[in-house]
């Protein structure tokens, strides 16, 4: 378990690929003493010591805090909670532990995620026609059809007090599983969350490029749905979001809000992109750009005269830039950058990195503002010159994650160790931790 979770470390962190880990543990596995997996990867220069050192540091912690993170709730009640073999009753259940997942696998202990970490529940294994029928009482009879056709489904369901879950079926080696997620239905406000007062008064464009942009589960739909709010406070006009899946209902305040999920009211989000033209939006709002169409039409109606703001899986600033340059064949990308230089307002990037006290978690953010001199790199191809204007424009607002992930260090909120994985700048991190001492 411990060489499986420190090989998670290393590739969420993209100190490996997927084929270097791979290939690690298939020498492993062939080592007949069963050798360390990092001792392995460090002799086939795929890491350094160092930075093996640094990930087992933080793989030591993560075990630590894992034992040390409370539910909140009495194990007689969790138990008798869980003999209810009920869907809509285990997500009410993850909602008042305040965990993101529950995870009901066949022949496994029901998990959850809390604070980023898992946590196992002290109830006895599901077996697998206990899951099965848990899948079927949640369906209706034409999704169970679709189900057993495509042998995976998501569906997403309401809960009390506008909350919702979402619930993805699907069969693996054990049998059938299911993974809840619940969205608690609270919007947060931007300057609750750590925002400077700049990122509010983002709702107040009326045109443009706005990206919100992290791994998964590093807080991008909470900002986006804040920013969303706050438009529909401080702006007249019609909002539409398109969204897999609905996370939230918006009222409507100043704005007319009209929510599309992908699956349940529209195709895709492209399709959905498309029609949106032609329902006299002023705001657009899309959860994902999932594909090449939906980030070129989503430019295009930034060009045009609509505010679009998006989300994306990318770390930061500079790779948010790369990212969508690239996606277009090499032909188009002069094109391309030239377009998106024009539209681009700002980009916030997140990372969530668990607390000294393993009970919480902090918002590490990047927050980059396009002026003409950031246009201007944009059009050249100059894109990695960013940051040098960032590092300078604190007065701005803008923000460097790593001076992010530095202030959080000097604040005793974050270790040392779990800034240095997170750092592009790892000197710069270094220099902080040894300033201290």
């Amino acid at each position: 378990m411990e060489d499986n979770f420190l090989g998670q470390i290393l590739l969420n962190n993209h100190f490996v690929t997927k084929d270097q880990l791979d290939a690690a543990i298939g020498k492993q596995k062939k080592s007949p003493s069963r050798r360390f997996l990092g001792e392995i990867l460090v002799e086939e220069g795929v890491i350094t010591q160092r930075i093996l050192d640094t990930v087992l540091s933080v793989q030591r912690r993560r075990l630590q805090m894992t034992g040390k993170t409370t539910i909140g709730l009495s194990q007689d009640v969790i138990r008798e909670r869980m003999e209810s073999r009920d869907l809509q009753g285990y997500a009410d259940l993850a909602l008042e532990m305040e965990a993101s997942d529950i995870y009901i696998m066949s022949d496994q202990k029901p998990t959850i995620r809390l604070h980023g970490s898992l946590i196992e529940l002290d109830y006895p294994p599901f077996e697998p026609a206990q899951v099965s029928d848990l899948i079927e009482k949640a369906l209706t009879p034409e999704e169970m059809r679709g189900f057993r056709q495509k042998r995976d489904m998501e569906i997403t369901r309401d809960l009390k007090d506008k909350a919702r879950y979402r619930a993805n079926f699907f069969y693996d080696s054990r049998g059938a599983s299911i993974v809840l997620r619940v969205f608690p239905g609270i919007i947060r406000d931007l300057a609750e969350l750590g925002f400077p007062p700049i990122v509010k008064d983002f709702a107040l464009l009326n045109q443009g490029f706005l990206l919100v942009t992290g791994p998964i589960s590093s807080g991008k739909s909470t900002v986006l749905n804040a920013l969303v709010e706050e438009i529909n406070k401080r702006q007249q006009g019609h909002i539409i979001t398109i969204e897999d899946p609905i996370e939230v209902i918006f009222e409507p305040k100043g704005c007319v809000v009209t929510q599309r999920e992908v699956g349940r009211h529209t195709e895709s989000f492209s399709v959905a992109l498309r029609a949106a033209l032609r329902e006299d939006p002023d705001f657009i709002v899309l959860t994902e750009l999932r594909d090449l169409e939906t980030i070129l039409t989503a430019i295009q109606a930034a060009e045009t005269g609509h505010l679009v703001l998006a989300t994306l899986h990318t770390a930061n600033s500079v790779r948010t830039i790369h990212r969508i340059i690239d996606a277009f064949p090499a032909v188009h990308q002069a094109q391309i950058r030239s377009m998106l230089s024009g539209a681009l307002r700002a980009v916030i990037s997140l990372q969530l990195v668990p607390n000294l006290d393993g009970r919480s978690r902090s918002m590490a953010k990047e927050i980059l503002m396009v002026t003409p001199a950031v246009s201007n790199m944009i059009r050249e191809d100059r894109a990695y010159q960013i940051p040098q204007i960032m590092q300078t424009a604190g007065a701005l607002g803008m923000r460097l994650m790593d001076d992010s992930l530095a202030q959080l260090v000097k604040r005793g909120k974050i270790t040392f160790e779990e800034a240095l994985l997170r750092a592009e700048d790892k000197a710069k991190i270094t220099r902080i931790e040894l300033g201290k001492k």
